[in-house]
């Protein structure tokens, strides 16, 4: 019984590394569209941006920035925008004020930009046009 007991027990431990690894190479394989960056301020804000690409070069690639407020639990939505290519920069001036610059390719899509969250004032700077960025475009 102790020698099952210990097989058992060795049999799992392996499994387990298995079943891991598993996990961890389809996070990677699953997420392969998806871009993620995020920036925290001093007091523990974070706003995160995550750029997902269809995969298909005839859909635009869609954006989506958030705030999470330090000692908040959820996130408010900023922003979502779809385009065919994007290049963003977040950038913290300090702990009440959020600089956001998006230059894009084509824009096809664009929620209204949430410009304040409690104290957080967020300003927004937006190129359109960049031809090095417009993968897909309508001609």
């Amino acid at each position: 019984m102790l020698v099952a007991l210990i097989g058992s027990a060795v049999g799992a431990y392996y499994v387990a590394q298995y079943v891991e690894m598993l996990v961890l190479f389809s996070s990677i394989v699953g997420s392969h569209n998806l871009v993620e960056d995020s920036v925290k301020n001093e007091r523990g804000d974070e706003v995160a941006i995550s750029t997902e690409a269809s995969g298909r070069w005839q859909d635009p690639d869609k954006t989506a920035i958030r705030l999470r407020r330090a000692h908040h639990w959820f996130s408010t939505t900023l922003l979502e925008t779809e385009s065919f290519g994007v290049h963003k920069t977040l950038n913290w001036r300090d702990d009440d004020t959020l600089e956001v610059t998006l230059d894009f390719g084509c824009l096809t899509h664009m929620t209204h930009p949430v410009e304040t969250v409690g104290l957080i004032h967020v300003s927004y700077r937006f190129s359109y046009g960049d031809r090095a960025l417009a993968t897909g475009c309508p001609d």
